[in-house]
C-alpha cells in the first residue's frame, strides 16, 4: 500500500482545515464502502486527500498519530477522535465519536460525510426533497403527512400494503417519485430472509457471527436499554423498503418527530405535523392562546452553521430546537445552550423531556 506522504495532494502552504479534512475523511469512508468489496483497489479521492491532509495536520499538530497508509487510518478510524485527531479545532466537536463502528462507517461519519459530498446516500435522499416540492406546489397537506409517515413507520412494507397505500392515501403523488424512493426489498439486499430491526423496522445487515445489527448505532444502543429483544423475521420477496439514504436521513429522525407528536397529543394540546407541508416539524397550539413551533433534530454533532439555519416563526410565540435526551452525551445541550441563545436570539434549545414538562405545565 503506498504511504500518504509520498502522494499528498497538491495545497497551499497554508495549514490544512480540521473541519474539511473531517468532512474528506467521512466522505471518503462513505464512498470506500459503497465500492464492492473485491473492487477496492483504489482510495476514493475523497479519502485520499483526507489521508494526505491528515497526515500534515499530525505534523503541524504533533502529539497525536500519524496515519501513514490506508490499513493504519481504518484502525485509527475505530478509535475515539480524541485520540487521534485534532478535536479542538473544531467547535463542540464529540471526542469520543468514531468513524467507523462495528465494522461500518458510523452514524456520525455519515453526517459529517453526506453534506454536500454527493454520495450515494445524498442522491437517495432527494427523492424526498422531489416529492417534498411536488406536494407544495398542488398543495397535498393530508398525502404529504401520508407520504412523510410511512416512510418513518414502514420503512420496510409488504407489496400489498404499499399498493393499498398508494390507491387511498398517496394516490394525488406521482408514483414515478415514490418508486425512487421505496425498492424491491431483494434488490436492495442478497439475503433471502431479512431480520428487521426491532426499534425502526428497517432490515439489518448480517455480521461474520451470523447475528444482525441494525444500521443504526442508536438502534443498537436502545434496543439493549429499552429490552426490545429481536425484531420480526420476513422473506425478502413480496417486500418493498425505503433506500438507504431515505432510512438514515428521513425515517431516523422521523421516528423521534412522531415520538414527540405522540407525548404532546396525549396531553390535550393541539398537534399539527409538518405544517405548511413541512415548514417545519411540529406545531402545539394551547387552550391558554400559546403556539411553539417546533424542529426535531437528530444530530451527532453539534453544528452552529446549521442550527443558524433554523427559521424563527413568527406566527408562534416561541420556535425551539429540541433534540432528543439520548443525544444529550454527545450534544452537551444543557451546557452549551446558554451561549448558543446569544447567538440564536429568539430560537431555543431544548431536550425531549424538558419540553414535554413545559407542555405539562402549558396544559
Amino acid at each position: 500500500m503506498q504511504s500518504v506522504q509520498e502522494k499528498p495532494p497538491q495545497q497551499s502552504n497554508s495549514i490544512p482545515s480540521a473541519t474539511k479534512t473531517l468532512h474528506y475523511l467521512a466522505t471518503g469512508l462513505m464512498k470506500w464502502q459503497e465500492q464492492d468489496r473485491k473492487k477496492r483497489i483504489s482510495i476514493p479521492p475523497a479519502l485520499r486527500i483526507g489521508m494526505s491532509q491528515m497526515y500534515l495536520l499530525s505534523l503541524v499538530k504533533g502529539k497525536k498519530p500519524v496515519p501513514h497508509d490506508l490499513p493504519e487510518f481504518l484502525d485509527l478510524a475505530k478509535k475515539p477522535l480524541g485520540e487521534w485527531f485534532p478535536c479542538k479545532e473544531i467547535k463542540y466537536l464529540n471526542e469520543n465519536a468514531t468513524l467507523i463502528e462495528d465494522g461500518d462507517v458510523s452514524e456520525f461519519a455519515q453526517e459529517w460525510g453526506v453534506e454536500g459530498s454527493n454520495t450515494k446516500m445524498e442522491i437517495e435522499q432527494k427523492a424526498v426533497e422531489e416529492a417534498l416540492k411536488e406536494c407544495r406546489e398542488k398543495q397535498l397537506h393530508e398525502p404529504y403527512r401520508a407520504f412523510r409517515r410511512m416512510i418513518i413507520e414502514h420503512p420496510v412494507i409488504s407489496y400489498s400494503e404499499y399498493n393499498t397505500k398508494l390507491f387511498k392515501e398517496l394516490r394525488d403523488l406521482n408514483k414515478e417519485s415514490l418508486d425512487k424512493i421505496y425498492k424491491d426489498l431483494n434488490v436492495l439486499t442478497a439475503e433471502e430472509e431479512c431480520h428487521l430491526c426491532p426499534r425502526c423496522g428497517y432490515y439489518q445487515r448480517k455480521r461474520s457471527d451470523n447475528s444482525y445489527r441494525c444500521y443504526n448505532d442508536t438502534c443498537q444502543e436502545l434496543r439493549v436499554k429499552q429490552k426490545l429483544g429481536e425484531g420480526k423475521t420476513i422473506k425478502a420477496e413480496g417486500y418493498k423498503a425505503v433506500t438507504p439514504g431515505v432510512h438514515r436521513f428521513v425515517t431516523l429522525p422521523g421516528i423521534w418527530e412522531i415520538q414527540l407528536y405522540e407525548e404532546l397529543k396525549k396531553l390535550g394540546a393541539g398537534i399539527t405535523l409538518w405544517p405548511n407541508i413541512d415548514e417545519y416539524d411540529l406545531r402545539v397550539e394551547f387552550k391558554s392562546d400559546v403556539t411553539w413551533a417546533i424542529d426535531v433534530k437528530d444530530w451527532c454533532y453539534l453544528n452552529e452553521e446549521r442550527l443558524h439555519k433554523v427559521q424563527y416563526i413568527h406566527d408562534a410565540k416561541q420556535t425551539f430546537v429540541v433534540f432528543p435526551d439520548e443525544r444529550e452525551k454527545d450534544l452537551r445541550i444543557k451546557g452549551r445552550r446558554r451561549e448558543l441563545h446569544k447567538e440564536l436570539k429568539e430560537v431555543r434549545l431544548k431536550l425531549m423531556s424538558e419540553i414535554i414538562g413545559e407542555a405539562q405545565k402549558n396544559c
